[in-house]
């Protein structure tokens, strides 16, 4: 092998170690206050990022997903959707300093507003926490049919030492109030990813919790 193909080869075998260092995925399954589990795949390239969510409701099978890019210290959603049983059920779209949304229904006619601060939805908000360490002070989160502001946020961290398997973690929890919504992120340290997840509005809570990573 002649000199330059020896540094061709080093300098090809360092870009792909590079990728594949850069590239995260986690594929994980969160037990449900409300019984059915939840299976979440996020996934991350450094330039774009997506998560998806399965949750099996029996004769009903509900699909959340949402994807960007992804900047400095945010992921910057630009499409969510909603699937149920295989049909599109809501959507939101972003495009420039707009988004595009609501629920799908024949003759229904989306709704298309300005874009006033970042918007995600409930998982890309979790993970943005779990990833980053902060959310923007203002943002809005969007289930496909509607939005919702959260203005003002401030976000309150803790760090506790807990035990488990034999095992001393030091458990992360974030926790935010605004209007009726209450959202508590829990994770470990150096992890990137929410170990637990927390919804409560007007008194319906919705909890999800790690329970393992899936193949």
């Amino acid at each position: 092998m002649s000199v330059w193909r020896k540094i061709r080869y080093v300098v090809l075998s360092i870009i792909v170690l590079n990728s594949v260092a850069f590239a995260e995925e986690f594929k994980i399954k969160y037990s449900s206050n409300y019984v059915m589990p939840a299976y979440v795949h996020f996934k991350n390239d450094e330039k774009s990022y997506s998560v998806k969510a399965r949750i099996n409701v029996p004769f009903y099978k509900i699909i959340f997903s949402s994807e960007g890019t992804k900047e400095k210290d945010r992921f910057n959603m630009m499409k969510y959707q909603d699937l149920r049983n295989g049909k599109l059920y809501s959507i939101s779209e972003i495009k420039s300093d707009k988004v595009t949304y609501g629920r799908v229904k024949k003759g229904k006619k989306l709704e298309t507003v300005a874009l006033n601060s970042p918007i995600f939805d409930l998982f890309t908000m979790a993970y943005q926490l779990s990833y980053f360490d902060s959310l923007p002070s203002s943002f809005q989160i969007t289930n496909g049919k509607k939005i919702y502001a959260m203005n003002n946020i401030s976000v309150n961290k803790a760090v506790n030492t807990i035990q488990k398997d034999n095992k001393d973690y030091q458990e992360i929890t974030y926790t935010f109030r605004t209007g009726d919504k209450d959202i508590t992120v829990k994770k470990y340290a150096n992890e990137k990813f929410p170990r637990y997840i927390s919804y409560n509005k007007d008194g319906d809570n919705y909890e999800l919790e790690f329970a393992g990573f899936e193949k």
